[in-house]
């Protein structure tokens, strides 16, 4: 990598502990607000559930409450990507895609399209288009944060509804206060900012942008370069300018870890491995700093360069350890991570047929893929190591 290479970046210690007292104090007086409002509710509901001793009851009491929070966790997940997607529109974004787990809609040829896709570590996704900037800014509050005002907003009707409509009995008013406690979990562990399994939140993001302009414009280029990426573009086409961090950026931050990886991938369309693996190398003394998935990201693609390289051994079972290798089965949809196994089988296990059978997996995946200009990137790869088998 050109200008990233030799940045000196110390970043500040997170305050671990301090954080989880906070996230545990508000939580603790959003619950109590939430269970001096509900109390009465809960009582009654209760006093039913103890003495009723019916067929439903008995199903309820082992795994009815459960099972109703988390259809109401589920139905509030939905909720929550349909929020970015509609005070995204209401600020001028575009829709690419909208994803609940691996279940992907994606906007194709004027059409609308299901595909499967997924990212380890996220329950859904909601891609759009960012509006052309003006005078260098763009809206990014509430994009960010309109996940977390369509669960309070629902949640706060289905309490609203529970206090106020004496006449709603049981169950429904115990199934709109765990739908509503389950809209609020979300409402928790989206809104105060923080990363789940690794994975920055909402409010972690838009935190991250606030306190750093350059951390706001990896979020725009992403936008824009998966938008693009999604339309057909490759990245390589792309001037490579765009992934240029300026001198003294934190790389550890998630939004800007994600454009130098951008950049690493702009190398790889162009086939330029040595550049590949100077821009991918650079994070090496900050692995432990960086987000576990993008950790997870930048040592297989240290790992792939290593086997169409040298292939040391050593090296390559040093990388591939557990957490990789779970990793790499959760991410059986991206096609990145066939690449890599398609390139383990036929230069360190030196297994020509089940090579190809990774590759045969790569192209039936890309016909469906939701990122059209990243598809074309891999098949291009994985032609490449066919060719060398």
């Amino acid at each position: 990598m050109n200008s990233n290479k030799n940045i000196n970046i110390k970043p500040k210690k997170k305050n671990k502990f301090l954080n989880t007292v906070i996230f545990l104090v508000i939580s603790g007086i959003i619950g109590a607000i939430i269970g001096f409002v509900l109390a009465p509710y809960l009582k009654g509901f209760m006093d039913t559930y103890s003495k009723n001793d019916n067929l439903f009851m008995k199903f309820l009491k082992v795994y009815g409450l459960f099972l109703i929070f988390f259809v109401g966790y589920i139905v509030h997940i939905i909720l929550h990507e349909a929020g970015h997607l509609i005070f995204g529109l209401m600020t001028g974004y575009s829709f690419i895609s909208f994803r609940i787990f691996s279940f992907t809609i994606v906007k194709e040829d004027g059409k609308i399209k299901y595909k499967k896709f997924n990212i380890p570590g996220t329950a859904g996704q909601c891609l759009m288009m960012p509006p052309d900037l003006e005078d260098g800014k763009y809206p990014f509050v509430i994009y960010n944060f309109g996940g977390v005002i369509m669960n309070l907003i629902v949640s706060i009707i289905g309490i609203l509804i529970v206090v106020l409509v004496k006449e709603l009995i049981f169950p429904f008013n115990t199934i709109l206060i765990l739908f509503s406690l389950a809209g609020l979990l979300i409402v928790l562990t989206n809104g105060i900012p923080m990363k789940l399994g690794g994975v920055p939140n909402d409010a972690y993001n838009v935190l991250s942008m606030i306190r750093d302009e350059e951390a706001k414009r990896g979020f725009y280029i992403q936008l824009r370069v998966n938008g693009l990426q999604s339309l057909g573009t490759r990245i390589k086409d792309m001037p490579i300018e765009t992934f240029k961090l300026k001198e003294g950026s934190d790389l550890c931050n998630p939004l800007n870890t994600a454009i130098v990886l951008m950049e690493y991938n702009w190398h790889l369309d162009n086939m330029d491995l040595d550049s590949a693996k100077q821009c991918i190398d650079s994070f090496i003394p900050y692995l432990d700093k960086v987000v576990p998935l993008f950790k997870n990201e930048i040592n297989c693609e240290r790992m792939f360069l290593e086997l169409v390289g040298d292939c040391d051994k050593k090296f390559i079972d040093d990388l591939y350890d557990k957490n990789l290798k779970k990793y790499i089965r959760a991410a059986k949809f991206m096609l990145g991570k066939k690449r890599l196994l398609m390139a383990y089988e036929g230069f360190y296990n030196e297994d020509k047929n089940q090579a190809l059978k990774h590759y045969e997996d790569i192209r039936k995946l890309a016909e469906e893929y939701p990122i059209k200009g990243d598809a074309d990137m891999e098949l291009m790869i994985s032609n490449w190591i066919k060719e060398r088998l």
